[in-house]
């Protein structure tokens, strides 16, 4: 796929996700002044559960199967790939299912309104079950955008016509739901068209869950600890604080995802070049990719550091004035954020470093955990959101180490003239203290 045609789809997948940022300028005002800090929160604490449990679910195996589809476009390789999926998926949706309702129980946010908790749970194993990977990896970048917009357009409609106050706020969970089973839905019965039934069995499961585990440790490290924040500040403060967090969690998640359409494009991208032995052409993706995610992640902080006070009691009304303080505190992780993905998805996964990603993801979601555990009992949203803070930093060291004793440095953008001018600057007086 040419410089040309990555542009094509890179327009159409970020104008996906600007009809999911139209959604968003919607319903979170409505969700604020609706619902109120409390309600907001708890809802905010059931998504948060939702994620956990998708990523559980997924078991890493959404980038595995992407990287194993793009290898091939013969459609019985395809098929293949998805049928050991979806049968590996039965039991980590089944472990994700009594994880979700323990969590449900052991939360005092979520155990007040245990509805909300396991249809949270109910969402995240569709969410889980969702073909994007698949799509994405057999190259039709357009599909799952348009079924996600689908499924915006839905649940936008449930929750304008059912939500009318605090006490309906279950009714936000329960149409996210209905719109993500109808959309998953359509997304099987075009899959079943075009590559086949699954045919489940045991045999490859194994090896599968095997040869995702790395990329588990590094979710769990990295992502599942960050998506679980706003639910694990229910464990250690009041709901009021849940909500100032949450609520700016949401604006900084966000500003993270749409990091995201980059990504789709550029992993089975740069997977397919090394697969054909195109080797220079991975490594000018990756550094193309690079460029647009460390440019954006500084754009992303500055903006959050100005704007915050501005836009959030804007939006969501003036009882969440706090939450602009938060954000501000969460927009320092955007920079790290940007260089994590790039290094851990545009580097490592394309050439299957797996086990590298979860060296690191498992130390930074320890630094994560920790720093949530002392700062969040004492500190509520503002030492959550440090937390994060230090959990990014950390994983951003760790893969830069990594980098550096792979000799992978080369890969990132401007790193020739860098080492160019070291050179110029230390070669000479190195030589001269050699000879002395």
């Amino acid at each position: 796929m040419d410089k040309k045609e990555n542009a094509k789809i890179l327009v159409f997948v970020y104008g996906g996700y600007v009809m999911r940022y139209l959604y968003l300028i919607v319903v979170i005002p409505f969700y604020g002044r609706v619902l109120g800090v409390t309600e907001y929160g708890r809802v905010l604490a059931a998504m948060s559960l939702m994620n956990v449990i998708w990523m559980l679910s997924s078991y890493g195996f959404t980038i595995v199967g992407m990287r194993d589809v793009a290898k091939s476009h013969e459609a019985s390789h395809h098929n293949d790939v998805f049928s050991l999926h979806s049968s590996a998926r039965v039991f980590t949706c089944a472990i994700g299912i009594v994880i979700g309702v323990v969590a449900t129980l052991c939360s005092p946010t979520l155990s007040e309104r245990p509805a909300m908790g396991l249809l949270a749970t109910a969402l995240g194993i569709v969410s889980a079950l969702n073909l994007g990977w698949l799509f994405q990896g057999r190259q039709r970048f357009r599909t799952p955008i348009i079924l996600e917009v689908v499924g915006f357009a839905l649940s936008l409609v449930l929750i304008l016509s059912i939500v009318r106050g605090p006490a309906d706020s279950v009714w936000v969970v329960a149409s996210l739901l209905i719109a993500g089973a109808i959309s998953a839905a359509i997304s099987y019965a075009l899959t079943f068209a075009h590559i086949g039934l699954p045919r489940f069995r045991l045999n490859g499961i194994v090896p599968l869950i095997r040869g995702s585990t790395m990329l588990f440790c590094y979710s769990t490290g990295s992502a599942v600890l960050t998506a679980s924040s706003t639910y694990l500040l229910t464990l250690l403060s009041t709901p009021p604080q849940v909500g100032y967090f949450g609520a700016a969690e949401r604006f900084a998640t966000i500003g993270l995802s749409l990091m995201g359409p980059a990504a789709q494009v550029f992993i089975p991208t740069i997977s397919r070049q090394l697969s054909q032995g195109d080797n220079d052409g991975a490594r000018i993706t990756s550094r193309r990719g690079a460029t647009l995610l460390m440019g954006y992640g500084l754009l992303a902080m500055c903006g959050a550091l100005t704007l915050s006070p501005f836009i959030l009691p804007l939006i969501l009304g003036a009882a969440f004035t706090p939450s602009a303080h938060v954000l501000q505190c969460l927009a320092v992780m955007f920079p790290f954020a940007a260089f994590n993905q790039f290094v851990a998805f545009y580097v490592f996964v394309p050439r299957k470093k797996d086990h590298l990603l979860a060296i690191a993801g498992l130390a930074s979601g320890l630094a994560n955990l920790a720093a949530a555990l002392f700062l969040a009992p004492h500190y509520g949203a503002i030492g959550m959101a440090f937390a994060r803070v230090i959990g990014e930093a950390t994983l951003s060291a760790m893969l830069m180490g990594l980098m550096v004793r792979s000799d992978m440095t080369a890969l990132l953008p401007g790193s020739a003239r860098a080492l160019s001018a070291f050179r110029t600057a230390f070669g000479p007086r190195t030589q001269v203290s050699g000879k002395e």
